[in-house]
């Protein structure tokens, strides 16, 4: 098939530079745009600071601004949420198809926030404009999602965020690499909570604490979920087995299960970074444990958007 021209909206953010490396030579998209702030509007793309470690991908293309985007077939957003505000329903207006990372349209009624294995029906309400999710719900949503048979009563949990979730410059901050990092997360547990409630189609008690950890990349997260009747760790294994979908970014497991807890130095990139690593799963009766672990950057942000595009092409949510 021909392949739907892309813009990305953000030039030098982690999560805009993580969607020029997964989009470069895509199967399904070619880039023809990237569209960054005042500042770096007119540079080469090779002139922009390249905040990665991976090697940077070879695009022959010149920044433009957000009033300059042209007319695309899709644009994925990296943007500010007072931005993305301003940007994104523009470009709904023009036709184009918007996949955004940023928080400002989630939840919003008639914009579709979708993990494609987990709750593909709501992109039946898509009109031009979805949402990926937080990347702190990844860890939790993959595996909870599969329990759901179970009959869900409560979950808790506690997260273990990478300095990467907060931005570039925290990886680039000597004090945060060295441990000196505030804990806390403005705001970040209620945006998990509503989340995670949307995704699952559920209103059930749930309780988060969430905190920055000194760690580059990668979310780890420890969760409790309460079910309805007793259960067994065989069953919680095949109910966590969730199918992958065959498309380019799909991993060949969502949920890959082990017997201990996850570590970045072994799981982080489990499925090129788009694969949630299970671990540590205890079970008492009716209260089962688990730790998880997933790539913030990739699967918690641009690998999902772009799964989430791909889902839209094959579901013929988009079309040419």
């Amino acid at each position: 098939m021909s392949r739907y021209s892309v813009a990305v909206l953000g030039a030098s953010g982690l999560v805009g530079q993580r969607l020029q490396e997964l989009l470069f030579n895509h199967p399904f998209f070619e880039v023809v745009a990237i569209a960054g702030s005042p500042r770096n509007v007119g540079l080469m793309f090779e002139e922009i600071e390249w905040r990665l470690e991976s090697p940077r991908p070879q695009y022959d293309i010149l920044i433009c601004s957000m009033s300059d985007i042209p007319d695309v077939d899709i644009a994925f957003s990296a943007l500010p949420s007072n931005v993305a505000e301003v940007v994104e329903p523009s470009l709904v207006a023009r036709g184009v198809h918007v996949f955004s990372n940023a928080s400002t349209f989630r939840r919003i009624a008639g914009i579709p926030l979708v993990i494609p294995e987990i709750n593909p029906e709501d992109m039946r309400s898509y009109d031009g404009h979805a949402c990926a999710t937080n990347c702190t719900v990844i860890p939790v949503a993959t595996p909870i999602s599969g329990l759901k048979s179970l009959g869900i009563k409560s979950i808790s949990i506690h997260t273990r965020q990478a300095l990467s979730g907060a931005g570039w410059r925290l990886l680039f901050d000597e004090e945060a690499l060295a441990g000196n990092v505030n804990p806390l997360i403005p705001g970040e547990e209620e945006k998990l909570i509503a989340e995670l409630k949307y995704l699952l189609g559920l209103d059930i008690p749930i309780i988060a604490s969430c905190n920055r950890v000194p760690h580059k990349d990668g979310h780890f997260v420890s969760c409790g979920v309460e079910v309805s009747r007793d259960t067994t760790i065989e069953e919680i294994q095949r109910l966590m087995t969730i199918p992958t979908l065959d498309l380019p970014s799909s991993p060949a497991k969502l949920n890959n299960l082990i017997e201990d807890k996850p570590t970045r130095e072994e799981h982080l990139w489990e499925g090129h970074g788009m694969t949630t690593t299970v671990g540590n799963i205890q079970v008492e009766g009716n209260i089962i444990r688990f730790d998880a672990l997933s790539h913030n950057t990739i699967r918690g942000a641009a690998g999902g958007v772009i799964l989430l595009a791909e889902f839209a092409v094959q579901e013929s949510y988009i079309t040419k």
